[in-house]
């Protein structure tokens, strides 16, 4: 009777261990298919990616223009033609012999009009005008004002020589790029880098942007189509883009570890559950 009481107690025993593991087992299963719903929720849609996203097939909007003002340390261009080229030779500071050097934006810088910290420049014969508070077409003027009062039918153009962008973060190429134009948007900016990585935000890109002694930073809304409106989506010379990385794109980064932990863990219920059995 003893006997039978032992052995119908470790049967109990071993029932219940039994059980304990498995309800151990479940529960590290119910973990690690947690973990795994974590990780999928983490993909991205297109909801998330796409630019200007709007309903409709077509829609028309207004970009709103803020003409740039020079400042101190820009780089201007400044050429004047006439029918006599001699005449014009003392205000040309690089002439058309040298246009295949023009591409180089160090060549742009030694042979531009500097803007020194009192805002003026130094032309030849005419001396220092001062610039600065004043865009680019306003000092054209000034400048063909001076240069009727010396020259006859002579033409001056101006351009801004050191408009530069620079786009830092989540991109494929990031760095700094030189624009040859009047002007630029951001999308512009962000093709030159390569565009948006597909990990990146595109509800918050910050645009820093330089005005005298005064540093502005905003956010932008890329999948916004009233982005258009706003008075950054035309580029500054100067302008600073930081695209941020998203929370998707950390959890991506650290899959590897996650992967290496889940892997460890099935592995150990694993080698638990061959030696509980046996």
């Amino acid at each position: 009777m003893k006997n039978l009481l032992l052995l119908d107690l470790k049967h109990q025993s071993a029932i219940l261990n039994n059980l304990t593991r498995r309800t151990l087992s479940k529960s590290w299963l119910k973990f690690i298919i947690i973990c795994l719903a974590v990780l999928l929720t983490s993909c991205y849609s297109s909801q998330s990616l796409d630019y200007l996203q709007s309903d409709q097939y077509k829609y028309d909007t207004q970009m709103q223009t803020t003409p740039y003002i020079v400042q101190p340390n820009d780089v201007l261009d400044i050429k004047v033609q006439s029918m006599d080229p001699e005449q014009v030779d003392f205000f040309n500071l690089n002439n058309v012999d040298n246009w295949r050097q023009d591409a180089n934006p160090a060549n742009l810088y030694l042979t531009g009009y500097s803007i020194d910290k009192e805002g003026m420049i130094n032309m030849a014969m005419i001396g220092k005008l001062k610039v600065s508070g004043m865009t680019v077409e306003e000092i054209r003027a000034l400048v063909q004002s001076e240069i009727d009062e010396l020259l006859r039918n002579a033409t001056v153009s101006v351009r801004l020589t050191s408009f530069k962008i620079s786009v830092l973060g989540d991109v494929k190429d990031p760095g700094t790029r030189y624009v040859y134009n009047t002007q630029s948007t951001i999308f512009e900016a962000l093709s030159a880098a390569g565009d948006l990585n597909i990990s990146a935000k595109r509800k918050n890109v910050k645009l820093i942007r330089q005005e005298g002694d005064k540093t502005t930073v905003v956010n932008l809304d890329l999948t916004d189509p009233s982005l258009i409106r706003s008075p950054y989506y035309l580029l500054h010379p100067n302008d600073v883009i930081y695209v941020e990385t998203s929370k998707q794109n950390i959890v991506r980064n650290n899959l590897s570890v996650f992967s290496i932990m889940l892997s460890a863990i099935a592995t150990t219920l694993l080698v638990f559950e061959v030696t509980s059995n046996n």
